[in-house]
């Protein structure tokens, strides 16, 4: 057990002795000791103090009840507290019994090694140790000679290795020779044969025969040969043609790659201008302006310039000039026709936060292209959109919609407002006549909240306005304007814009409308209309919409480019099947080579084995020519030819003899050394045995000393010290644990007796409620009856009950001890059965709680016990803190 654990349970056992204390003080105030009734005094005065006695008892009896129910709480937390105490220090004894049982069994190993160090003590005496150690210094220089011996023996095994190769030299050399001489003997026996057989006349005709065929034969050799070497020839000729093909045929497979990769080239490249030309087509088909075109024609120009020139607007409206200018326009108006513009309908519009420089910025570069196109057509400068235009613009049509400026309800320019925007922007502002707008009712609707628009409404109102500028049959003076009358020679600065204003029955509608009015704004370049040009920034507005022609451009190029594409593919296509082409004719050469080089080697073979044939020949031609000539020649020289031809065979056989003998005698020596080396590895091993044996002894003499110099003594007393500790500790536990235990039970006990005498006592004071109840509920039925008098009284049963009736108080002795009931009146014959049933079970509760305490035979007070309980927690604190860690 940890100390931590032991700390907590002794701990709990303290405090459920500090409950128990508590609870028997309580209980003891339950009894009392007997209280004499004074009934001398006058039955007036008895009845007055016995009243005020009964409420007292009833509230000292309600208070103990309250008590008594508290009580029984803390004294049931306090037995379960111990109970589970109980049962931890059970669980912990158990454990430190099974400790103590393994250190028994460790004790006793323990001694028997010590009893056997005892033993080798008892015998390690002087002369003992002496001894000992004369015969450890004996064997080890035993040792030492025995190692001398050892490696003189494997000096000696090492030195026969040698003889013994020495000597299998010598033998494999003489072999050879003997062989040799063996030879030598049977080529002159042969020679001997062959000399005799010629004495004897033998063969004659076979040698002339032998010597026809081998010269035959040497002339079909040289045919071949001749053959051979012409069939050579011609196989190297095929390898020299084959590898010229070859070659050709490489370089025709070079080139057609090389056609190949700049073919592919082509495509790579044709198809990346057709990708580039396509993109360049894509993008610009995303900022394809609009294709709306605003035609004036040349009538119409013609008709306005000539009108123009006459100072038309002083003309009548039937003059011809002016007449024809009416003519025209309306031949223009009936020829113009707005294009609505599907990416322009899903830009909304729904109120002025959202008509912003961007906004402004493309609705005054679509005016600015039908407007420029209509100047093109009638000569005159350009418009430029610019920021600082297109802002002057929004500021136009913000200050007239800030005053609500209605332009078919004043019909005239707001000059104020253009002042104030005309201020902001640099520009000259004190005009009292329009110098920069032409502005036209754009739009009404009677929607008056959100606009709901788009960015092609917006155009269209640029489109209509226009269209009301230069064709009215009214008035040119706008139609000019839009066309440069006041440019002063050079483009103007351009932007267009709108203002909103709610008016009421505007040109004939009924009702509220919204109504929009188009501002066109011009600024000449003249310095007349300038104040401060810092003011006023003249960046162009880059116009990133794609025209029509453009756009045509770009579908040509793109076109072109495809055909590039295509023609680059039929070239590739081209180059592949010429590569095709020339590397399946280099395969062909290579595997025309290959056969030629096959058949040059076969040929060659053939050559070298013709070759060959003729040397044997040759050989084979002069054999028989000797053998003729041999045959062929006189007797003497036959019979010379034998002598010489046996002396020969003397000599040789001389001479085989003499190896013979030399191979006898290297035999001879390779066996003596084979023996001497056997005998001196058998001197090795048994040299190495004994230094082995030797080496075991010395060790075991060691051991034998060291156990008589107390080494092995002394490591058994250690393991015995050791031992006996450890059991000793773990005893110490086991005592302390099982005490702990121990006292957990009795604890245990005690709160389960002292929770069942509350749950009793609670009974017995609820009893007695019942009985007050009972009485008060009585009271009517018995009256007001102040007498002593004494009467029989007879139950249902027919049995007598003597019962006193008498305002006082009751007390009842049983077994020693009081107690006290509550004050009556008057009871029933059956209410007094009841009390002294009830009287007896509570002298039966109090004799009870008097009992003795379990396992301590202790009387009545239990104080004393419960701070013994408190002590022996302390203890086992106590013996916590002086266990010794388990060595």
């Amino acid at each position: 057990m940890k100390k931590s654990r032991i700390a907590l349970m002794s701990t709990a056992l303290v405090a459920a002795g500090a409950t128990a204390i508590g609870t028997a003080t309580t209980a003891q105030a339950d009894t009392t000791n007997p209280t004499t009734n004074n009934t001398t005094t006058g039955q007036t005065q008895t009845a007055k103090t016995s009243q005020s006695e009964l409420d007292a008892n009833i509230k000292d009896a309600q208070t103990a009840v309250n008590d008594a129910k508290d009580k029984t709480g803390q004294a049931q937390t306090a037995a379960d507290a111990a109970k589970g105490a109980a049962v931890q220090s059970k669980s912990q004894a158990s454990t430190a019994q099974a400790t103590t049982t393994k250190v028994q069994t460790d004790l006793s190993t323990a001694k028997t090694a010590e009893a056997e160090a005892q033993q080798v003590a008892d015998s390690a005496t002087d002369d003992a140790i002496n001894q000992a150690q004369d015969a450890v210094t004996n064997q080890q220089n035993q040792n030492q000679q025995l190692t001398q011996t050892v490696d003189t023996a494997k000096t000696d095994v090492d030195k026969a290795g040698d003889s013994v190769n020495s000597a299998q030299t010598v033998v494999d050399q003489t072999n050879t020779d003997a062989t040799q001489a063996n030879q030598t003997v049977a080529n002159a026996q042969a020679q001997v044969d062959h000399a005799q057989d010629i004495v004897d006349g033998k063969d004659s005709a076979t040698a002339q025969q032998n010597l026809a065929t081998a010269q035959q034969d040497l002339s079909q050799a040289q045919t071949n040969v001749k053959q051979a070497n012409d069939a050579t020839k011609q196989a190297s000729q095929a390898v020299s043609d084959a590898q010229t093909k070859v070659t050709s045929a490489q370089t025709s497979v070079d080139q057609a790659n090389q056609a190949q990769s700049a073919a592919q080239q082509n495509i790579n490249t044709a198809t990346q201008a057709q990708a580039a030309a396509q993109k360049a087509l894509d993008d610009a088909s995303q900022h394809q302006g609009s294709t709306q075109t605003f035609t004036l024609g040349t009538e119409y120009v013609n008709a306005l310039k000539a009108y123009n020139d006459a100072e038309g607007y002083n003309l009548n409206s039937s003059d011809p000039v002016v007449q024809r200018l009416i003519k025209a326009s309306d031949a223009m108006s009936q020829m113009l026709k707005f294009q609505s513009n599907a990416v322009d309908k899903n830009i909304k519009i729904n109120g002025r936060q959202d008509l912003t420089p961007e906004v402004l910025s493309q609705l005054s570069t679509y005016a600015a292209q039908l407007i420029n196109s209509m100047r093109d057509e009638f000569g005159a400068p350009h418009v430029i959109v610019t920021n600082g235009s297109v802002k002057f613009a929004g500021d136009i049509a913000d200050e007239v919609t800030a005053d609500q400026w209605i332009l078919a309800v004043e019909n005239a320019h707001d000059v104020p407002a253009i002042n104030r925007a005309a201020a902001k922007n640099g520009l000259f502002s004190k005009a009292t006549a329009n110098m920069y707008e032409d502005a036209a009712l754009a739009k009404a609707t009677s929607n008056l909240g959100e606009w709901h628009l788009t960015l092609d409404d917006f155009k269209q109102m640029i489109f209509t306005s226009l269209q009301s500028f230069m064709a009215n049959d009214e008035e040119w003076s706008h139609a000019n304007s839009i066309l440069g009358a006041a440019a002063h020679g050079k483009d103007q600065y351009f932007g267009v814009s709108f203002s909103d204003s709610i008016g009421e029955n505007v040109l004939g509608a009924p009702g509220k409308t919204l109504n929009f009015d188009s501002h066109f704004a011009f600024v000449p370049q003249d310095s007349s209309y300038w104040v401060d040009e810092s003011e006023f920034d003249k960046t162009a507005i880059k116009n990133e919409t794609v025209s029509a022609n453009e756009i045509k451009q770009l579908e040509s190029d793109l076109a072109t480019k495809k055909t590039a594409t295509n023609t680059a593919k039929t070239a590739l296509a081209t180059a592949n099947t010429n590569t095709t082409k020339a590397q399946n004719t280099l395969t062909a050469a290579k595997t025309t080579l290959a056969t030629a080089k096959q058949q040059q080697a076969n040929a060659q073979t053939t050559l070298t084995n013709a070759q060959a044939a003729v040397k044997t020949a040759t050989a084979a031609v002069a054999a028989a020519q000797k053998a003729v000539d041999e045959t062929s020649a006189s007797d003497a020289t036959k019979q010379q030819a034998l002598s010489d031809a046996k002396a020969a065979l003397k000599a040789a056989q001389a001479v085989q003899s003499q190896k013979q003998a030399s191979l006898t005698a290297a035999k001879v020596k390779l066996a003596t050394a084979n023996q001497a080396l056997a005998q001196a590895k058998v001197k090795l091993a048994n040299a190495e045995a004994a230094l082995k044996a030797g080496q075991q002894a010395l060790a075991n003499k060691k051991v034998y000393l060291d156990s008589l110099t107390h080494a092995a003594y002394d490591q058994a007393v250690q393991a015995l010290k050791v031992a006996q500790t450890t059991a000793d500790s773990d005893a110490v536990t086991y005592q302390q644990l099982q005490q702990v235990a121990d006292v957990a039970k009795q604890v245990l006990v005690a709160a389960q007796a002292k929770l069942d005498q509350l749950l009793q006592t609670k009974a017995l004071n609820d009893a007695i409620d019942r009985t007050n109840q009972e009485t008060s509920q009585s009271k009517s039925a018995q009256g007001e009856s102040m007498t002593n008098t004494e009467h029989d009284m007879t139950n249902g049963g027919g049995t007598t009950l003597n019962t006193k009736y008498a305002l006082g108080t009751e007390h009842a002795t049983t077994g020693g001890n009081t107690v006290t009931l509550k004050a009556h009146r008057a009871l029933s014959a059956e209410q007094a059965t009841t009390l002294q049933q009830r009287k007896a079970a509570m002298a039966a509760a109090t004799t009870k709680s008097t009992s003795t305490l379990p396992q301590t035979n202790e009387k009545a007070d239990r104080t004393v016990s419960v701070l013994g309980l408190m002590v022996i927690g302390l203890v086992g604190l106590l013996g916590v803190t002086k266990r010794r860690k388990r060595i």
